[in-house]
């Protein structure tokens, strides 16, 4: 019976045919057709798109509200519901629909427009859901007419609630207006229909001032701020809210304190706010981040004391204080002045208050304030030297708190294995695994089927997917390898699926698949001597004593791979290069000791061995000439717009064989991959890694300002952080970048690497000064991002501020390019830590720059004893210089 409804309406599919149908059933018969419906509508959403489809849907789809209760419907279902549904159920007069409203626009908030046909019609009640007045929303105004414009009921009721519900993505006023022209804009429109008449004008300006009480977020209350400003109220309709205006200034939301404060202004002007409403409303302005704002009310408050009663003056001083605490020192200087404008010598209560805050005051302020609380300490006007750490330098990287402990049993593996899977973001886990597969691989204890089942079914789905992350996908293969019965493992390595290699993938994962292939023909072999390879420290360094155990105790001759990568992460030998070599007569693979005491620097003559391992060598040894990274950045225009991009260049340029791993890394340029990768590679040549910072700089730089989510890049910066790294060239620009980076994950892991190099000497000011110098006036980096940053470096300690101080002195040097707008902040920073750490300037090309920069009177008191420059001209003659007189208009003639 059902076959036989369904299918000829599915034919000639229609509103009519629909209509007709559902006429002919009773509310009974409906119900028991829901299931079958369902399953139809199911079928044709599966189906490939063609022209019969549509149709099809929308007439199923009217079928399916009817013959299904409300409570059973599914959001895709009924994403093709006409608009019509209201009339066809008037005409059905169906029961069971009072809250149908309500349940469409709770499953979807496009169906707002059916919802409110239904509710018109008197069929359903009215939705109470938020999703029924953010569905007007829904309607995209660039290419449909405006639901104010089509309705004229929307206008009388369901607009109003659109200044009540906050919404989110992109249903809310903000979103859609943000990428919307401006002829055709919510905002505009509310503003046509209000110059109409359509729209109460009291009424708009009364539901915009309470969308803004309701403090929704920055973005969304921003556009109330706007709307409310393109109003232009007059100071009548202001007057008329008076009260309400003040209570806005406690709000979270920049936009509607820095609104309220110009209206507050505008009315306190004519008509003066109490003493007892205005105060209170500006102390929490106060300490609004946003300094203007901070300034603009410490203004007013100066205007309010300066008409009140002593008693309310007293109250207004002791309010102003609070300002004292405020993060910018501009506004605790405008504070300052309003307060000794105020009180030329504070009284008691004023005094307590003040001292309460002194500490937080910057320190460029401190002692002013304490003298205007009668409270100066003598101190000396250059603070004595403080000595740095005694641990300076880098740390070996051979010490044993570094050591990496291998896998000891099949248990521990096993573990390790199922870790692995789901998380292989730490490189020496993944090495750990390697290695206790080549070591622990021939091991089967009685239960060892029971114990690898749950492993062997995840790592069989994971290898299921060949588009997943490539490096869980190769863990997984060798978890089946390593499973597979004996003899098999290379076979089950070969009927994996092949996924595709990203360029920024081309060393590290084909390296990887090789050793892959060398431990299943381990597996095969039953061989168990382990991996060269295998990082004995952490950052995958190799003592080299180490090494020269694992080749005498093997009993076969180690693979190419294994033996070149073994090389590359070689530490530097503990022994004196000045030392006899050691003797290898007699001991097995002797040539490939040879080759690794050569390696490192203890063997005088070349062992006999493949060219691509003497490469390797060579490189170790410091026999081949050295790569010199250099950077630049240029400009590109497009439009009004201009980018900035680091280009790098390696001289001598290489072209690395297949197993030079750092001839490589040295000619690679990796692009933006994930942290696994990133963590990884810095293990493959750990003592080449200005290459490997070398090879990320440009990603790094492309993107500091998080235009992708690479999230590789933290691990980058994460490479900055060990305490056996000397911070070279490159490893400076790329603490610099993320100093300078908007990403906090970035920027906070740079600040970390930044406090522990600067305090173990692995990095001097005068280094880190001269990196930030080459970039200052590249327009690459934002330098108040630097002033956030070094501003967390500087507050580490004592010495940290100097070493911070001499940083930005350095950084600071004439240019032939135009110094950057926000250049500023860089010299406050500067002019504070001097002050805090009671020194002068002590870079005099550092002054030598300043003193012809608006910064120049700030800093005059604390300019060096002697400068390299040549004085500037009196003020007479400066007045004169050509430019400037070319300006002046000439005398009239007599």
């Amino acid at each position: 019976m059902s076959a036989s409804l369904l299918d000829p309406l599915l034919a000639a599919p229609g509103l009519d045919a629909s209509t007709a149908l559902l006429e002919r059933l009773s509310h009974a018969e409906r119900r028991k057709l829901g299931a079958e419906v369902s399953s139809r509508l199911k079928a044709l959403h599966d189906e490939p798109y063609s022209q019969t489809l549509p149709p099809r849907l929308q007439a199923l789809t009217l079928v399916y509200f009817f013959c299904v209760p409300p409570s059973e419907w599914k959001r895709t279902h009924l994403s093709r519901l006409p608009e019509e549904t209201a009339q066809v159920a008037v005409k059905l007069k169906a029961p069971g629909l009072e809250d149908a409203a309500e349940r469409l626009v709770e499953l979807n908030p496009a169906l707002g427009a059916v919802a409110r046909n239904l509710m018109r019609a008197g069929v359903s009640r009215r939705p109470t859901h938020d999703n029924y007045i953010l569905s007007l929303l829904q309607v995209d105004v660039r290419f449909s007419p405006n639901p104010l414009d089509a309705d004229p009921h929307v206008r009388e009721d369901e607009v109003w609630h659109l200044f009540e519900v906050e919404g989110g993505g992109e249903l809310s006023l903000a979103a859609r207006d943000k990428y919307t022209a401006d002829d055709k804009t919510w905002a505009q429109t509310f503003l046509r229909h209000m110059r109409q008449g359509t729209l109460d004008r009291a009424r708009l300006l009364d539901a915009t001032l309470g969308a803004l009480e309701r403090d929704f977020a920055a973005f969304r209350a921003g556009w109330f701020s706007r709307f409310h400003q393109s109003m232009e109220p007059t100071h009548e309709e202001l007057e008329r809210h008076r009260e309400r205006y003040p209570r806005l200034l406690g709000s979270t939301i920049p936009a509607t304190v820095s609104l309220a404060l110009d209206v507050v202004d505008t009315l306190d002007e004519r008509r003066p706010f109490p003493e007892s409403i205005l105060r209170p409303a500006l102390e929490p302005v106060l300490l609004a981040r946003h300094k203007a704002a901070a300034q603009q009310a410490t203004k007013r408050l100066l205007a309010l004391a300066s008409r009140e009663t002593p008693d309310a003056r007293q109250r207004v001083l002791l309010t102003l204080c609070m300002g004292l605490a405020h993060e910018e020192v501009d506004v605790q200087k405008a504070v300052f002045k309003a307060l000794t404008s105020l009180a030329s010598v504070p009284d008691a209560h004023l005094r307590a208050a003040v001292e309460e805050r002194v500490e937080g005051v910057a320190a460029s302020l401190r002692k002013q304030v304490q003298a205007w609380l009668g409270a100066v300490h003598d101190t000396p006007s250059k603070a004595a030297p403080i000595e740095p750490p005694s641990n300076t330098g880098p740390a070996s990287p051979c010490e044993p708190r570094f050591a990496v402990s291998p896998i000891e049993d099949v248990d521990a593996l096993i573990a390790a294995f199922a870790a692995g899977l789901e998380d292989a973001s730490d490189p020496m886990e993944l090495e750990r695994i390697l290695e206790g597969v080549a070591r622990l691989g021939k091991q089967r204890p009685e239960d060892f089927a029971r114990k690898t089942s749950a492993l062997g079914k995840r790592a069989k789905k994971s290898c299921a997917n060949p588009y997943q992350e490539p490096l869980a996908f190769r863990l997984a293969g060798l978890a089946l390898a390593w499973l597979a019965p004996h003899g098999q493992a290379v076979a089950t390595l070969r009927e994996l699926a092949k996924t595709l290699l990203s360029p920024a993938h081309e060393v590290f994962l084909p390296l990887l698949d090789e050793r892959l292939k060398d431990l299943a023909r381990a597996l095969d072999a039953g061989n168990t001597d382990g991996l060269l390879s295998f990082p004995s420290h952490q950052g995958g360094w190799i003592a080299p004593e180490r090494l020269v155990e694992r080749v005498l105790a093997r009993a076969t001759e180690p693979t190419h791979t294994d033996l070149c990568i073994a090389l590359c992460r070689l530490a530097p030998a503990e022994e004196s290069r000045t030392a006899p070599p050691p003797s290898r007569k007699g001991q097995p693979h002797a040539e490939t000791l040879k080759l690794i005491d050569w390696a490192s620097g203890l063997g005088r003559t070349a062992p006999r061995a493949p060219e691509e391992l003497l490469a390797v060598a060579r490189r170790l040894r410091g026999d081949t000439e050295p790569s010199v990274h250099t950077f630049t950045v240029k400009a590109r225009r497009s439009g009004e717009y201009t980018f900035h991009h680091l280009h790098l260049s390696t001289e001598p340029k290489l072209k690395a064989t297949r197993g030079d791993l750092p001839g490589r890394m040295l000619s690679v340029k990796y692009g933006g991959v994930d942290k696994p990768y990133a963590r990884w590679t810095a293990t493959l040549w750990p003592s080449g890694m200005e290459a490997y910072f070398a090879s990320r700089a440009e990603g790094l730089a492309e993107n500091l300002d998080w235009f992708e989510a690479s999230w590789g890049n933290a691990a980058c910066y994460e490479q900055l952080l060990h305490p056996w790294l000397h911070l070279g060239p490159m490893a400076r620009l790329v603490l610099a970048l993320g100093l300078a980076a908007k990403k906090p994950g970035e920027s906070g892991v740079s600040v970390d690497a930044a406090i522990a190099a600067l305090e173990t000497g692995r990095l001097s000011a005068q280094e880190l000064g001269a990196t930030m110098g080459e970039l200052r006036t590249t327009g690459l980096v934002k330098l108040k991002r630097w002033a956030t940053t070094l501003t967390r470096v500087a507050s580490a300690s004592e010495h940290h501020a100097r070493e911070v101080a001499v940083a930005i002195q350095r950084a600071l040097r004439k240019s032939p390019h135009a110094a950057p707008r926000d250049e500023g902040s860089l010299v406050k920073l500067l002019l504070e830590l001097l002050s805090q750490t009671e020194t002068r300037l002590e870079d005099t090309e550092a002054w030598d720059y300043l003193r012809d920069t608006p910064h120049r009177k700030s800093l005059e008191a604390l300019a060096p004893t002697t400068s390299s420059a040549a004085p500037p001209p009196p003020s007479a003659a400066r007045r004169t210089t050509p430019r400037r007189a070319a300006r002046r208009p000439r005398p009239a003639a007599r």
